[in-house]
């Protein structure tokens, strides 16, 4: 080998191994390595790795650029194992990382948990400052308090600090007068500026962003020391580069300074591989697809770049939960997780359906097969009994494989069901890929994209088993197996370019931007982005795009557009207008001309190539030709009995080699499956093309067998990803924060007689109890012949909707071949409804806004455009109400066409079989919880605020008789002329979730989770008001509900219950004037501590049971007339018990409007506080003031300039006696 030659290197750190590849720069030959991870010394595996590859490439001095990737980062921030790290914050704002925002990633689950944050209470201080929204000083940083504040915690052994204050996106003078003055006095001290990491408002994010990049940088900053000590001691005198999240790479001192953006590393390499390798294929549009023994990842490819997020989550509690870990905002290639890999367990779960998954096996013990002590069978197991592996070549013949044992393993679970193990092992193959294009069909729709405009790209040692699979439930057509897929993001690291993200935030209407400001603060990014790119590598070749997140005023969304082209024109503000414009069009199917246009974060996207379009990677192994192919038997989707086919080894393989499925091409740790309508070409690197023909399916299964467990498995994840689906596109098309930021919304399919099927995963738990009777309601008073396919039904009628006027809700009947077989529906609260602000202060309905009855919206596809007026003139926000509304009926369409869909590929008539099955499956589950329970009644009762002069009692009574439960309301309070009523819908609601909660939280929603549960409730009382009583604020009685059944249930299932929580919901409404005399209406929503449970303490400020984010500070004073002072846990305010409630919060807002103010509020609990239960004790109540005088939260109250407003939020009851 010449000596001459020069090499890249790639080195790529895993959990299990650290690949190895070296690229040749002249030839594009590829060495590669694998050797084990040594995760207590990463650097020596990388040593043991260069032992073996160094002299096949003559030597280190070869390699000209090392180029690094790993997830040491992400694991010590899950595992805990980083610096100590000490947190300032502006003064108010400490606890932002224990308040998150508010909401519960599982809405079902009583004693879930949140990460603790990686900054201990004791560690994180606060101090004098504060930048208003628009970037102005308000309050000077107090450099004294500030230093005595570093003095302090370096004396409790903090080495790393973040420093994050208020509105440091818009103005970071302060954190950069923070960050040198602990240069100058503690230069011991590594420092993190939330300002560096982000530019972005959101304060939670942006300070969780800063504490994980302080947490990990004097690590990151040993470690690559120490690497680079080993490459050099490699005779490698290259330079050392790192890959970033976000695809790119960067040089050491960048590195070092913000850890933080290699936390994805590993993953985005992987990606960047496939958008590399599949565009030298001639794919620029590519699903890579990756799966290996744990998970798989999907990530979009688009003109040739991986799809970016500009956030994700580092340890999260449940791995593929979101919503559950830490969030970091960098810009990184974005992934999604599933928990499908091979060794993916198969169980029957509690429904008697086939589960694959999440559960793992992992690599210890592993599948059954490898015989380490697994006793459950996995997807690896089910695919070696299929055939699909060879068990005597199995991982390059590195495990001594147990066929027998895995056999028995699927046979004993094929008992269960009883079915033999082939038709197991068939139906766990058939389940984990349904899973999986599942997942990637709504992660697409996410985007607005459609799957069968890609290619998808296989990677990882499970993935080209079920690769054609997966495409042809996609409808894609072909599919790419690159060689050497064990590697592929070693080998993507020595092709990545040099790049740089650099963001900032702008927050104006796009009309009060001067251009020439705007040029030059593009013109700042892209000189810092062009200044790391040069000290990275040697170019004079850096592209650039300059990327603007637009959205119209008022909108929750932002649309990322690049406005690159836009500064070319003459009048450059005009054409970015008008590029968001066309924008959203495409996204969301029309735009509004008339409405202003945000330019909320201005974005500079930098990069440069590292190697010559040219090249083409390729493994250097020489072809084996003497190697000769075999034969084996395997069984396939649709066949009855095994198949003899033709076994080809890669390596054998030539250019141009054509095969025609079904067969199977084996290589070292993965093997392709081609299904009967597939053909292979090889390409001039090695790359596999398959092409699948296009057939014309046949019946997969008569409607008789949609009871079998694997069928009807696949059939239901097939309907509730099309909820999900449509959830999807409502919240990314949709207009105002009350959905975007609260998910305030609800989508879901019935049969023809409004019977639940599916709810969207995103459901608030109120929606899930109403809105299939919504459904059933529009049948009753239209009737099916009345309907046809073009019809959409519309209503906010409080006592047959959701059970206030915000929430309207349409309905969509679904019809198949002329006949009707379902509906569509979905619920979203609309940012105004008209009426008085929303309060309790309304008597009558008829006060509290624009009442729709059940009409059609549309009528045979035509609008009802006289109803579209009346709406637009009687809400103050019309564009946003009518962009929401648009955004739901787009919603509905989805779901008609992903049912019908369904409908035609498995050719039933309806959904009529599918419903009884899936209803019947649940109810049968849900009575077999109840009748665990010993019969009996079961009393309690709660007294509510009420109003001032008359005080409300909500009373029940339980009654548990065999397999049902009854819930009577009987003795509860009379309905009152406030707007405190709750109808009989949102009552029926709670009752259900709390229930369903505590009794079966693992079953799903649908109409059978309900049979066994009857709610009765007298006509007229508070529970059960009659028109046209006011139930605006239903939820100061309706929250009531949930933490009263458990404390019922109490008496008969003490641990599957909370004890009383601080809910309602606290909500302040506000309308005034902006600084520029613009009228603003709004609102936000902040939260209590829950009830504690007999396993552990409460949650602290957790939306319960409504589970609607709160909006965070920085995005509030952007919004409206509102500057918040402070946002702070509220000591002690839990109940006190063997476990505490969860404690409330203190938040104290000033009102920045230039005319009086209206203020009016959702607040309870002020007089009475959350109940303790077994002993424990109560939550600490509420407090609200305006100006330091208690208020009645049940008025509208108007408030001068400057007032100032204190909330504090109740505690949640504690559970048992404390200690």
């Amino acid at each position: 080998m010449k000596t001459t030659s020069s090499y890249t290197l790639g080195i790529d750190i895993g959990g299990t191994f650290t690949d190895l590849v070296a690229l040749n720069l002249l030839t594009g030959l590829c060495e590669t390595e694998k050797v084990l991870t040594t995760p207590q010394s990463p650097q020596m595996g990388v040593k043991n790795g260069l032992i073996k590859l160094l002299p096949r490439i003559g030597g280190g001095h070869n390699i000209s650029r090392v180029v690094h990737a790993t997830t040491l980062f992400s694991n010590s921030v899950i595992e805990r194992k980083g610096s100590k790290t000490g947190l300032v914050t502006s003064n108010g704002f400490k606890d932002t990382l224990e308040l998150r925002r508010e909401r519960k990633y599982d809405i079902y689950d009583l004693f879930l948990t949140f990460p603790q944050p990686l900054v201990s209470q004791d560690l994180r201080c606060e101090v004098p400052e504060r930048i208003a929204n628009t970037g102005k000083i308000i309050t000077k940083l107090d450099e004294a308090a500030f230093i005595q504040t570093i003095s302090i915690l370096e004396k409790q052994g903090v080495t790393s600090i973040a420093i994050s204050f208020v509105n440091s996106h818009i103005n970071p003078v302060h954190e950069q007068l923070a960050g040198r003055l602990i240069s100058s006095h503690f230069p011991q001290l590594a420092t993190t500026l939330s300002s560096d990491i982000s530019r972005e408002p959101g304060e939670f994010e942006r300070t969780s962003s800063a504490v994980i990049n302080a947490f990990i940088k004097p690590l990151a900053s040993d470690y690559i020391d120490q690497l680079h000590n080993v490459l050099q001691n490699s005779n490698i005198q290259a330079s050392l580069m790192l890959m970033l999240s976000n695809g790119g790479l960067t040089h050491l001192q960048e590195a070092k300074r913000v850890p933080v953006q290699l936390l994805e590393s590993g993953p985005a390499a992987g990606a960047l591989s496939a958008a590399l390798i599949g565009g030298k294929a001639g794919e620029n549009r590519l699903l890579a697809f990756d799966m290996g023994g744990t998970t798989a990842k999907l990530a979009i490819v688009d003109d040739g770049n991986p799809e970016v997020s500009f956030s994700f989550e580092a340890a999260r509690e449940r791995r593929f939960a979101p919503g559950s870990g830490l969030p970091v905002c960098i810009t990184t290639v974005e992934l999604v997780e599933i928990g499908a890999g091979g060794g993916s367990i198969a169980r029957k779960d509690s429904l008697g359906l086939l589960k694959t998954g999440p559960e793992s096996a992992g690599s210890v013990p592993g599948p059954v097969c490898y015989d380490r002590g697994g006793a459950d069978p996995t997807v690896t197991d089910a695919d070696l009994l299929l055939g699909y592996l060879d068990a005597s070549g199995f991982s390059e013949g590195s495990l001594n494989i147990n066929s027998s044992k895995s056999a028995a393993a699927l046979e004993k679970l094929g008992n269960q069901f009883a079915i033999s193990p082939s038709e197991i092992a068939l139906g766990i193959h058939e389940v984990v890929c349904e899973n999986m294009a599942m997942a990637a069909q709504v992660h697409l729709a996410k985007k607005g994209r459609d799957p069968r405009d890609y290619t998808l790209y296989a990677t990882g040692g499970a993935a080209p088993v079920h690769a054609c699979a997966i495409a042809d439930r996609l409808g894609i057509r072909r599919v790419i197996i690159p060689p050497a897929a064990g590697v592929g993001s070693a080998l993507g690291l020595t092709l990545a370019p040099a790049r740089v993200d650099r963001s900032i935030s702008i927050g104006k209407v796009l009309s009060d931007i001067k251009p020439l400001e705007l040029e030059n603060l593009f013109s700042e990014l892209e000189d810092e982005a062009d200044s790391v790119i040069l000290e990275s590598i040697k170019t004079s070749n850096i592209s650039k795009r300059r990327l603007a997140e637009l959205r119209y005023s008022g909108q929750g969304a932002v649309l990322v557009v690049d406005i690159t082209k836009a500064f070319s024109s003459d009048v450059p503000l005009q054409a970015i207008n008008d590029a968001f414009n066309e924008a959203h069009q495409k996204a969301y199917g029309r735009y509004f001309d008339a409405t202003a246009v945000e330019f909320i974060t201005a974005r500079v996207e930098a990069q440069a190539a590292t190697i010559i379009d040219e090249l083409q990677p390729k493994l250097s192994t020489p072809i084996k030709a003497d190697v000769l192919n075999k034969d084996r038997e395997i069984l396939l989707p649709g066949n009855e009995s095994y198949k003899k086919v033709d076994v080809f080894q890669r390596n054998a393989l030539s250019h141009g080699q054509k095969i025609k499925g079904p067969a199977l091409i084996e290589e070292g740790q993965s093997t392709t499956v081609l299904p009967e309508n597939t053909n292979i070409d090889v390409d001039p690197v090695g790359n596999l093309i398959i092409e699948i023909i296009d057939i014309e399916k046949e019946n997969k299964f008569s409607s008789t067998q949609i009871d079998n467990p694997i069928h009807l498995e696949i059939l239901w994840n097939k309907v509730i990803a099309a909820a999900d689906e449509a959830a999807a596109s409502l919240l990314r098309s949709s207009f105002s924060t009350v959905v975007r930021e609260s998910y305030d919304f609800s989508c879901v399919i019935t049969d023809a007689t409004g019977n639940s099927l599916a709810q969207a995963s995103d459901s608030i738990p109120s929606f899930i109890g109403t809105l299939p009777d919504t459904v059933k309601h529009f049948i009753n008073h239209f009737s099916p012949e009345n309907l046809s396919a073009g019809d959409v039904l519309i209503t906010n009628d409080p006592y047959f909707g959701t059970g206030h006027l915000p929430d309207i809700s349409v309905c969509k009947p679904l019809f198949n071949g002329g006949k009707l077989i379902g509906f569509s529906a979905s619920t979203a609260h609309a940012p105004d409804i008209g009426g008085k602000i929303r309060s309790p202060e309304p008597r009558e309905v008829y006060e509290e806004g624009l009442q729709i009855p059940m009409l059609k919206l549309i009528n045979n596809g035509t609008v009802n455009e006289t109803l579209m007026t009346i709406l637009r003139k009687n809400v103050r926000v019309a564009d946003q109400v009518e962009g929401d509304l648009e955004a739901q009926i787009s919603a509905l369409g989805i779901m008609e066409k992903r049912i019908n869909d369904i409908l035609n590929d498995y050719q039933l008539r309806d959904l009529s079989e599918l419903s009884k099955a899936v209803c019947r499956r649940t109810e049968l589950a849900t009575r077999q919880e109840i009748n665990n329970l010993p019969d009996g009644i079961y009393k309690a009762s709660v007294a509510t605020d009420g109003l001032s002069e008359q005080p409300i009692e909500i009373m029940v009574e339980i009654t548990i008789r065999e397999d049902t439960v009854t819930v009577d309301f009987s003795g509860s309070s009379q309905q009152v002329a406030k707007a405190i009523n709750c109808p009989l819908c949102y009552t029926r609601a709670m009752t259900s979730y709390a229930v369903k909660s505590a009794l079966a939280p693992e079953l799903p929603n649908n109409d059978g989770a309900l049979r066994a549960i009857t709610v009765v409730a007298p006509e007229g009382s508070i529970v059960n008001p009659q028109h046209p009583a006011s139930v605006g604020s239903r939820v100061l009685t309706g929250h009531y509900i949930p933490a009263l059944i458990m404390d019922a249930l109490s008496k008969v299932a003490p641990k599957r219950v909370l004890a009383g929580a601080g809910s309602p919901i606290w909500c302040v409404n506000i309308s005034g004037t902006n600084e520029k005399g613009i009228p603003i209406t709004g609102l936000f929503f902040f939260n209590g501590g829950m009830g504690a449970s007999a396993q552990a303490d409460g949650l602290s400020c957790v939306s319960w049971p409504s589970n609607i984010s709160s909006t965070p500070a920085e995005e509030i004073e952007n919004r409206l007339p509102v500057r918040i002072l402070k946002r702070a846990l509220r000591k002690n305010s839990g109940g006190v018990g063997k476990h505490n409630g969860g404690e409330g919060q203190i938040v104290e807002l000033e009102y920045t409007g230039v005319t009086d103010g209206v203020l009016a509020f959702l607040a309870d609990r002020i007089k009475t506080p959350a109940k303790g239960l077994s002993g424990g004790g109560d939550g600490a109540m509420g407090i609200l003031k305006i100006n330091g005088q208690v208020i009645d939260p049940k008025m509208q109250h108007i408030i001068p300039p400057g007032s100032l407003i204190t909330l504090a939020t109740p505690g949640g009851g504690g559970y048992g006696t404390k200690l």
